[in-house]
């Protein structure tokens, strides 16, 4: 589905084998993972920031919107970046970028800081997430375990509303949970610095010769298909994430807490089913995949519909099984056949056009919740039809 010819998959392919692989991609599923924490405190500590600041629900939006601005502006000055610094260098930035963030967050309570952190927030996490996966397809075949890698994010939006709950004291001191992050992000720098020293050049400095082309035409046209393809499954899955608690209240009556339990059981299906992902592009085609993974979201969004409580908690366990590994098998599918020096735009343009299809998404099916809380499911089912009728009518091209 890319027209990118194979080769040159792997700079590092061909190289001797180290031992410091393993311990980069290691330190690559750490890296992500608590990037993908920082996305979480944002939304974890919205009625915090609302409380301690009294700010309208409006003025709330626009700390989620810092969050996604600082995202997409920084898939817009990735590919600069990771040609001018290479992979290993624009980790350590990513994650300097975040610590800067909770810097701002714990020494300047007011609501500017809590805007600029949440944006500088949205950039570590675009930031990282092209570093870490770039990175990853830089090292041998073997090591390509974008699946798991992506499987993070689960875990870190259970640890995000875990931390806040836990840690933010009645009068909505939120700095010990930024303290914490920020260690974290602190060691993370510090192990990045001596790990790329100690692997040596056969890791490292190989993972960085990849030169990055400039985004071109001609490449973004031959991406467009992929593009659109992936976009759309992002906006099948996150459509189905945003509205899920508004159908449990509205549709079925459950309370707040009740319905955040239907969104929860959604991720703890959803993390071990991502990891799934790598296991299934070893023994299935990418259109059976694909395939497969639709029409289990097909079904879970029927039975999260089908006007039955117990019936939507298994909706939406079908629906994640489903969704959970599409997306990263697909992107490394599409990296696969791509040359390293592409990896960069084409994570870019994936990023840039996912997170501007998944915001009109939301947007609209928000217009249509008042109407019948089963709209966006439908747009949901939609969606992943589209993708399946794309992936067929280009495989058999």
């Amino acid at each position: 589905m890319t027209t990118a010819a194979p080769s040159g998959v792997s700079i590092a392919e061909n190289s001797r084998q180290s031992p410091g692989y393993g311990l980069i991609s290691c330190y690559l599923f750490v890296v992500y993972g608590t990037v993908a924490l920082g996305m979480g405190l944002v939304p974890a500590l919205i009625t915090t920031f609302r409380e301690d600041y009294g700010l309208s629900g409006g003025q709330l939006a626009n700390i989620q919107n810092l969050k996604d601005i600082g995202l997409i502006a920084a898939m817009f000055a990735g590919p600069v970046l990771l040609r001018r610094l290479g992979v290993a260098r624009m980790t350590t930035l990513a994650i300097s970028v975040g610590l800067a963030g909770c810097v701002i967050l714990i020494t300047a309570r007011n609501p500017a800081a809590v805007l600029t952190g949440a944006f500088m927030h949205g950039a570590t996490f675009s930031l990282g997430t092209l570093a870490a996966v770039s990175y990853l397809y830089r090292l041998p075949k073997r090591y390509h375990r974008i699946s798991a890698l992506y499987a993070t994010f689960g875990v870190a939006s259970f640890t995000a509303p875990a931390m806040v709950g836990a840690l933010v004291p009645a009068d909505g001191d939120y700095r010990v949970v930024y303290a914490i992050f920020a260690a974290a992000l602190a060691v993370l720098v510090a192990a990045g610095t001596v790990l790329n020293r100690s692997a040596g050049k056969s890791v490292t400095q190989q993972a960085d010769q990849a030169v990055q082309p400039r985004l071109s035409r001609a490449m973004l046209g031959g991406w467009l298909t992929n593009i659109v393809v992936f976009a759309t499954l992002m906006a099948g899955e996150t459509v189905v994430v945003s509205w899920v608690t508004s159908l449990g209240q509205y549709r079925y009556g459950l309370s707040l807490p009740d319905a955040s339990f239907l969104l929860a059981l959604l991720w703890v299906a959803y993390t071990p089913a991502r990891a799934v992902g790598d296991l299934l592009v070893k023994r299935l085609s990418i259109t059976t995949i694909m395939v497969m993974g639709a029409a289990l979201v097909i079904i879970g969004n029927i039975l999260i519909c089908a006007g039955s409580v117990a019936m939507a908690y298994a909706g939406v366990v079908v629906f994640a099984f489903g969704t959970a590994p599409l997306i990263p098998v697909y992107q490394g599918w599409l990296l696969s056949r791509t040359p390293a020096e592409q990896h960069g735009p084409l994570n870019a343009s994936l990023g840039v056009g996912s997170a501007v299809v998944t915001t009109v998404m939301v947007w609209l099916t928000g217009l249509t919740v008042d109407v019948d809380a089963r709209l966006p499911f439908a747009v949901s089912t939609g969606c992943l039809a589209i993708v399946v009728a794309l992936v067929v009518r280009t495989r058999n091209a």
